[in-house]
C-alpha cells in the first residue's frame, strides 16, 4: 500500500494537490495508491477519485493513513514537522518519500528536487534525487505535446495565470496596470481564490481583457495562447512541455525559481512586479522563441515514469 499525502488551500496553492493528483492516478495503473487530500470541499472537487479522501487537518489524515497500513508514504506537504516522520515509523510505514522543503525537522528516506538549478543541495541526511526530470507533468499535458517544436509566428494573445490561489495579488495588479492595444489578454481566477476577490477583479472591464473563472480545461487555454505570464509554478512547467512560451514575474519564495528559469534560459524572467508590464510590453519574438525551445526541450514529461521506477526499486527491496 502507498499513501500519497498533500494539503492545499487558499494560502499555500493547490499545485501540491495537482502534482500528487497526478502521481496518484499514474501509479494507479499497477500499484494499490490511496490519496490523503488537506483541503476544503470547494477545492476537492476537482480532485474526486474513489481512492482519494478529503480530510479538514493533519489529525483526520493520520486516522486515515494509519488505518490503511501503508508501506510507503509520499508526502507533498510543506514544512512538515520530525513528528509527523516519526509517528510514521512507529506506525509501520518503511520508506518515506518527500517533494518539498525539510526546513522543519521532516525526515524522509528520500528527497526529490524536482529543479535542475545551480545552487547547491549539501543535506546528506537522505537519499536525494534531483533534477527537473522529477517534475511532474500531468498525463493529459503529454496527450497534447507536439513530437517536434514550433515557433510562434507572432505575440498576440497573452494568457495571465497566478495560480488556484494567486497568494502575490499580482491579478489585480495587471488587471489595474494594463491600458495597451498590442495584446489580448485572458486572465485566470484560479478555485482556491475568494469570492470577494473575484468579484472585485471582474467590476474592472476592459475591452482587451476576459476573464476565464476556475477553468477546467488550462490545456486548452494554454493552446490558445501565445505566452503564459505565472509565478513560475505548476503551470509554467505545463506550458514548457507543450511548448508554449512562458514569462514570470518575481515574487516571495518563488522568486529564486524565477531567476533560475531566467538563468537556464527557460522562461522570460519579467523582473520586479513594478517592472513587469513594461517588460512584457517590450518582449522580443525570436528571444521568446529561442527560450520556449529550450524549455521544450528539457521538460520532457517523463517524471511521472522517472518516480515510478524509483519507487518500483524500492518495493523490490521490502
Amino acid at each position: 500500500m502507498i499513501i500519497v499525502h498533500a494539503k492545499g488551500n487558499s494560502q499555500l496553492g493547490i499545485g501540491n494537490l495537482s502534482r500528487s493528483y497526478e502521481l496518484i492516478n499514474y501509479l494507479s495503473l499497477q500499484k494499490d495508491v490511496v490519496g490523503v487530500f488537506e483541503c476544503e470541499d470547494d477545492i476537492f472537487e476537482r480532485y474526486k477519485e474513489k481512492n482519494i479522501f478529503r480530510t479538514n487537518n493533519l489529525e483526520e489524515s493520520l486516522k486515515l493513513i494509519v488505518k490503511h497500513k501503508p508501506s510507503i508514504y509520499i508526502s507533498d506537504l510543506v514544512s512538515p514537522k520530525k513528528e509527523l516522520s516519526s509517528l510514521l515509523r512507529e506506525n509501520g510505514v518503511k520508506k518515506i518519500l518527500h517533494f518539498n522543503e525539510v526546513t522543519s525537522g521532516f525526515e524522509p528516506d528520500i528527497l526529490f528536487v524536482t529543479d535542475g538549478f545551480d545552487y547547491e543541495f549539501l543535506d546528506t541526511r537522505f537519499k536525494i534525487y534531483r533534477g527537473f526530470e522529477y517534475y511532474i507533468v500531468g498525463s493529459e499535458i503529454l496527450k497534447y505535446r507536439e513530437k517536434v517544436f514550433k515557433s510562434k509566428g507572432s505575440i498576440k494573445n497573452i494568457l495571465i495565470c497566478f495560480g488556484g490561489a494567486d497568494p502575490s495579488l499580482f491579478t489585480e495588479y495587471f488587471v489595474e496596470k494594463i491600458d495597451d492595444n498590442k495584446f489580448n489578454y485572458k486572465i485566470v481566477l484560479g478555485p482556491a481564490m475568494s469570492q470577494d476577490r473575484k468579484r472585485a477583479i471582474l467590476n474592472i472591464k476592459k475591452k482587451n481583457i476576459e476573464y476565464i473563472d476556475s477553468p477546467k480545461n488550462m490545456i486548452e487555454l494554454l493552446l490558445n495562447s501565445d505566452l503564459l505570464v505565472t509565478l513560475g509554478g505548476m503551470t509554467t512547467y505545463e506550458a514548457m512541455c507543450l511548448g508554449v512560451p512562458a514569462s514570470a514575474v518575481r515574487w516571495n519564495y518563488l522568486e529564486y525559481i524565477v531567476k533560475g528559469f531566467g538563468e537556464k534560459n527557460m522562461i522570460t524572467d519579467l523582473g520586479n512586479i513594478d517592472e513587469s508590464y513594461q517588460n512584457l510590453l517590450n518582449l522580443n519574438l525570436d528571444k521568446v522563441n529561442e527560450v520556449c525551445k529550450n524549455a521544450y526541450d528539457i521538460i520532457d514529461g517523463s517524471a511521472l515514469e522517472n518516480i515510478k521506477k524509483i519507487i518500483d526499486s524500492i518495493e523490490d527491496e521490502l
